[in-house]
């Protein structure tokens, strides 16, 4: 039985080592080569583009660190307690900082389908590096409560940088329900009001051309889904295993199943870095048969048409079409 047990425990290390290989060897170069577009490509971003280009930086930071994190499901933690802290807590600050940047991202095409002409305002530079200073010291802000609970355990005789040391019962409920909500249930109720409401008005506007950019943007959100709901799904699980009653068969039940499927969806939440720069290239593809980094630099510049300066529009009908399609 416990030769099945040190088997099952080998298949999933391999398989995970194997997964954030690849996403590793996809993502550093894939984001990379978006900010080197957007960087050096471009000459006027807009707000879409801006939060892109941080969206890639969050991804790419996260991508940095996974041979650490491969080393260490492969063998042992063995870069100290501190590093496990400190690498966990930059982890959560980025993956936060993507979780913001897709929000803000969905906000922007709401007021600039519902609210056009105020929308130009909420474009200014100004407004855009606010936008984008303040998103990341909330993602900091959050990684907070990581930094402090986050410690080495020791599970079957091997160190691991994935235990968390709770002071109390009350702390391990509010860190969870914190992570949860901010995380993932307030982001998605905000994209889903936001997307559903443009949805309907461009649906009820004789705008036929497809939005480009929309596409790559609601291919970003449906990955950050499929990728990040296992993961907080898990979270309710550990939750649920608290509020039990303690050392039940439930409780104990209840903690097994958080702890082996938290790991298996954390290596799924990885991909989600690695994913957004490959939506970028199938979205050039659809514009040209072969992909070309002057490609990129038209897609970009497609969404950056929305801040150049240009005559008023004749009616507010117009203006929602053009703004959408510039995005």
């Amino acid at each position: 039985m416990e030769s099945a047990d040190n088997g099952t425990r080998t298949a999933v290390q391999t398989v995970g080592s194997l997964v954030l290989g690849l996403t590793c060897f996809v993502g550093i170069p894939g984001n990379s080569f978006v900010i080197w577009v957007i960087l050096l490509r471009m000459k006027q971003r807009s707000l879409t583009v801006v939060l892109i280009l941080n969206l890639a930086v969050a991804d790419l930071v996260v991508l940095i660190t996974l041979p650490l994190w491969i080393y260490s499901i492969s063998n042992s933690w063995v870069f100290g307690a501190a590093s496990c802290k400190i690498l966990t807590s930059l982890i959560y600050c980025n993956l936060y900082g993507s979780v913001f940047f897709i929000t803000l991202m969905s906000i922007d095409r709401y007021l600039a389908v519902i609210y056009p002409f105020a929308s130009l305002q909420w474009r200014r530079k100004e407004y855009v590096c606010k936008a984008v200073v303040i998103a990341w010291l909330l993602a900091f802000l959050f990684a907070v409560p990581i930094l402090l609970v986050r410690d080495v355990e020791i599970f079957n005789g091997i160190l691991h940088c994935s235990g968390r040391q709770y002071a109390s019962k009350a702390q391990q409920i509010a860190c969870l329900v914190l992570e949860t909500l901010v995380g993932f249930v307030v982001p998605f109720s905000v994209l889903v009001i936001c997307y559903g409401c443009v949805a309907k008005r461009v649906g009820q506007m004789n705008f036929q051309k497809k939005n480009r950019s929309e596409m790559i943007i609601a291919s970003i959100v449906i990955a950050f889904v499929i990728c990040w709901l296992p993961y907080h799904v898990f979270n309710v699980v550990e939750l649920a295993s608290v509020m039990v009653e303690p050392g039940s068969d439930a409780a104990e039940t209840l903690e097994d199943v958080s702890v082996l499927g938290s790991f298996i969806t954390g290596t799924l939440a990885f991909i989600n870095s690695c994913i957004n720069p490959v939506l970028y290239a199938f979205a050039g593809r659809n514009l040209r048969d072969a992909f070309r980094s002057s490609v990129m630099s038209k897609v970009f510049e497609q969404m950056a048409q929305s801040t150049r300066d240009e005559s008023p529009p004749t009616s507010d009908n117009t203006t929602r079409m053009e703004i959408v399609d510039s995005l």
